[in-house]
């Protein structure tokens, strides 16, 4: 309390001096003591700090203890979260001391606990003792809701998985966080692990100016050590679906993930299209769910040990599988087996009864396109570590108006392909009251690309699936576990052959005719909603940058350009970065064409001078197509690019698989592909240009055999990394940094240059930083002197209205 009045009080007084100094020298007879802009900016300073503290911290967002939805306030400038990262066991209750995550005894870890199982008749259940043998907290939960005696919800996950995973806030996914365009977000985040680091981000952001809030712990900037908090504080920009995820190992699909929404201020218009949408929406994520740990799962894989799925803990195994599994075109989908998948952390595992499972409802209502063509948004979100799903809802159509955060043209499909690392917008019809019926539910279901090939075309499902349900009606009337069954068995899409289905996303040209698919939509094929602004629009680039993702070496480990990728020693955008081991494009490369192993850390530059940059991502070269070969969902942080092309292989007529590579890439004689580029005479016979209206993505899946063209507005100055978001790929080294006019790279705060622990800074500090950029090398305005209390506490918040009552009598 004290902090908080002596903060408010001090900036008070000091525009109060500013503002009697200014208003004297107005009416003074001598010019040179008139305010100059940097006074001016001085008292600027002072009166919007006052200002702020009143609004910021009565407007903050605090995301408390198994909150699933935080909510910014749309008239707030200032949305703060705080997450903390724990590692729990899933079907375990933990006593949380305090739901109050500001207080960090909240903790649950280390506390009484219990563990539960749903039983035949879908209840949980405690496993552990009796209720009349025992005593203490956390060994009955009623409701399955945040309990009154302070005990967690149990994750529940796929109905059978016992294994460790990471929560934020307790939660699997982590609490959706929603804001608006333009907020700035502070996000507390306190790293609970016992012994890992992390870090934590933001998919999609752009962090202009701040690429040291990007998060990609050793390269934005250190990692998260255990038990300290890191503050990344940013602008919501753009507006759209976005989500965060740890950046730190295998983390993100442990359970270390959430949704970031940015709405827009004012919502979209689709009258044009004969349909508006309803203010309530949904969020949906999907993540593929392993049997254990991901790092585990990793070792076995990099290592070509082999997968055992069934043999009990501790036992040695006497035989395995490589476990690899390919899509209808022949591509790998999986180098280690679908285990299970979830929709917002809840799913069902193949071996599990429906009636023993839990699934994600959506509660959607049959009137409300009574009055006109309502629809429900839903934002989807592809958090998975491994396979692309083919998403689709019984008896209903999809009605895409959102990729990657950009609206588009409305179009309705039937199915969405999307694959790890992107989003999917789309526009819901409900039924109405006649068409639903007595049929009130109907499921949601998402498959993998994974087909049976060891028999002739077309080739049968494997059914790694993972299911929701879509429910007229609301909470109270939504449809028990023991319904689950008959719900799954009536799903229909009608996909025939006089009535063929429509997929938008294929990472292939298109279905063999006997699945019944009609068409495969390209992203190409479709076009923006809005304009994009001159300012973001490229023209022709002045230099193309190729990049190759494939498999090479001795292990045929996973590579960009025949190099496998390593983090630097310290993150170059904090702590500057060490040319060696640093492995450039083109010729003269510390990794000869000739060496079968290359393993460095990759950094590209983009050469200052240019505006403009194109970038071809490729799948090609040895072990493309065929067994081994694979497309990759390719993610750039800090940008959007316009996708201008895409390009495929060659496929066999009758059986649609794969068997050759695109002939307009080249990669000369060099089996690693290190230096890939257009074939002759290619650059010049493809010739594009780019509308306001070309679709833009930050996340596209680049086809087994083919390749993607974008282009990309050099504009935003950091190290920015580009990989596969196919978490063992990334894991191997499919990564690459581009570093993007390191001359006026935004200086990072001095605190993050020095140390590798807590960091925590305000909002006066970020703006400071964001309106005025620094390179390092030109020496940055000192900012005010700051006090010992420079920071507004929670318990500061009290004061607000004795600060504002002491302003009225200082500017009296």
């Amino acid at each position: 309390i004290v902090c908080g009045i002596s903060n408010l009080l001090r900036h008070v007084h000091l525009a109060k001096l500013r503002l009697e100094n200014y208003t004297g020298s107005l009416f003074s007879s001598r010019s040179s003591q008139r305010w100059n802009s940097a006074s001016m900016a001085h008292l600027s300073y002072h009166w919007w700090i006052t200002l702020g503290a009143i609004i910021a911290y009565t407007h903050g967002q605090q995301c408390n203890f198994q909150q699933q939805d935080c909510n910014c306030d749309e008239n707030s400038n200032t949305c703060v979260f705080n997450l903390v990262i724990e590692q729990i066991q899933t079907f375990a209750s933990y006593q949380v001391e305090n739901n109050n995550i500001d207080n960090l005894d909240y903790q649950s870890r280390g506390k009484s606990g219990g563990t539960y199982y749903i039983d035949a008749n879908g209840s949980l259940t405690n496993t552990i003792f009796s209720l009349s043998n025992r005593t203490g907290k956390c060994i009955k939960i009623q409701n399955e809701k945040f309990s009154d005696n302070n005990c967690s919800i149990p994750m529940t996950v796929d109905g059978k998985t016992f294994r460790s995973a990471l929560t934020v806030n307790g939660l699997i996914p982590g609490p959706n966080l929603i804001v608006y365009e333009g907020q700035t977000i502070v996000a507390k985040v306190t790293n609970m692990l016992s012994s890992d680091t992390t870090s934590i981000h933001w998919h999609g952001m752009h962090q202009r100016n701040t690429p040291w809030m990007d998060g990609v712990g050793g390269l934005s900037h250190c990692p998260i050590n255990p038990g300290t908090t890191f503050t990344y504080i940013f602008k919501a920009s753009p507006s759209g679906t976005f989500w965060y995820h740890s950046h730190s190992g295998t983390q993100r699909t442990d359970g270390l993930f959430g949704a970031l929404i940015v709405k827009e201020k004012v919502t979209p218009d689709f009258t044009n299209y004969f349909f508006q949408l309803s203010n309530d929406e949904f969020y949906l994520s999907l993540i593929d769910w392993q049997l254990q740990p991901s790092e585990d799962l990793f070792a076995q894989l990099e290592g070509s040990i082999g997968f055992f799925p069934g043999l009990p803990i501790g036992q040695i195994p006497q035989f395995g599988s490589q476990w690899r599994t390919y899509a209808a075109d022949g591509s790998e989908v999986g180098p280690f087996p679908y285990w299970s998948g979830l929709i917002n952390g809840r799913g069902r595992h193949a071996n599990v009864s429906y009636s023993q499972s839990r699934l994600t409802i959506f509660n959607v209502d049959n009137g409300i396109s009574s009055s006109g063509d309502v629809r429900y948004r839903f934002r989807m979100i592809g958090a998975q570590s491994l396979y692309a799903y083919r998403f689709s809802i019984s008896d209903h159509k999809l009605t895409i108006i959102a990729m990657d955060g950009y609206l588009v043209q409305p179009m309705d499909v039937d199915y969405i392909i999307i694959h790890s690392g992107e989003r999917y917008d789309f526009a819901l019809k409900p039924k109405n009251r006649t068409e639903v019926g007595s049929k009130r539910d109907y499921l949601i279901r998402a498959e993998t690309l994974e087909v049976d090939n060891t028999k002739s075309a077309p080739y049968t499902s494997l059914n790694h699936i993972v299911e929701a349900i879509l429910h007229y009606g609301t909470n109270s009337d939504q449809p028990s576990s023991s319904m689950y069954s008959s719900i799954a068995q009536s799903y229909n899409l009608n996909c025939t052959r006089t009535s063929n289905c429509t997929v938008l996303n294929c990472p292939f040209v298109n279905y063999n005719l006997n699945y019944n698919i009609s068409q495969c939509l390209k992203l190409t094929d479709l076009q923006l909603l809005l304009p994009t602004p001159d300012n973001e629009l490229p023209a022709k680039p002045n230099q193309t940058i190729f990049f190759n993702f494939g498999f090479f070496g001795d292990g045929s480990s996973s590579a960009i350009n025949g190099r496998n990728f390593m983090l630097p020693s310290m993150p170059p955008q904090t702590q500057g970065v060490s040319t060696t081991g640093k492995c450039q494009v083109g010729p003269g490369v510390s990794c000869s064409t000739s060496s079968t192993n290359c393993r460095c850390t990759h950094i590209v530059d983009i050469a200052e001078s240019n505006a403009y940059v194109e970038f071809v991502f490729s799948a090609v070269g040895v072990g493309s197509v065929g067994n081994g070969g694979a497309g990759h969902p390719v993610h750039l942080h800090g940008h959007s690019f316009h996708v201008v092309d895409i390009g495929y292989g060659t496929y066999n007529s009758t059986t649609g698989i794969v068997n050759g590579t695109n002939s307009d890439i080249s990669c000369t004689s060099d089996e690693r592909c290190s230096s890939p580029g257009w074939a002759n005479g290619v650059a010049s016979s493809k010739d594009f240009n780019v509308t306001k209206y070309t679709i833009r993505k930050d996340t596209i899946i680049v086809p087994a055999g083919g390749y993607v063209r974008v282009w990309i507005v050099v504009d935003n100055p950091g190290y920015w990394f580009l990989h596969c978001h196919i978490e063992p790929h990334q894991m191997e080294g499919m990564a690459v940094v581009i570093n993007e006019l390191p001359s006026k790279q935004n200086c990072p705060p001095s605190e993050l240059t020095l140390k590798c622990n807590d960091f925590n800074w305000n909002v006066d500090s970020f703006n400071a930083k964001v309106l005025n950029p620094q390179p390092c090398s030109t020496p940055t305005p000192s900012p005010p002197s700051p006090s010992s209390c420079d920071a507004v506490t929670p318990a500061g918040i009290a004061t607000i209205a004795l600060g504002v009552m002491c302003l009225k009598i200082l500017t009296a």
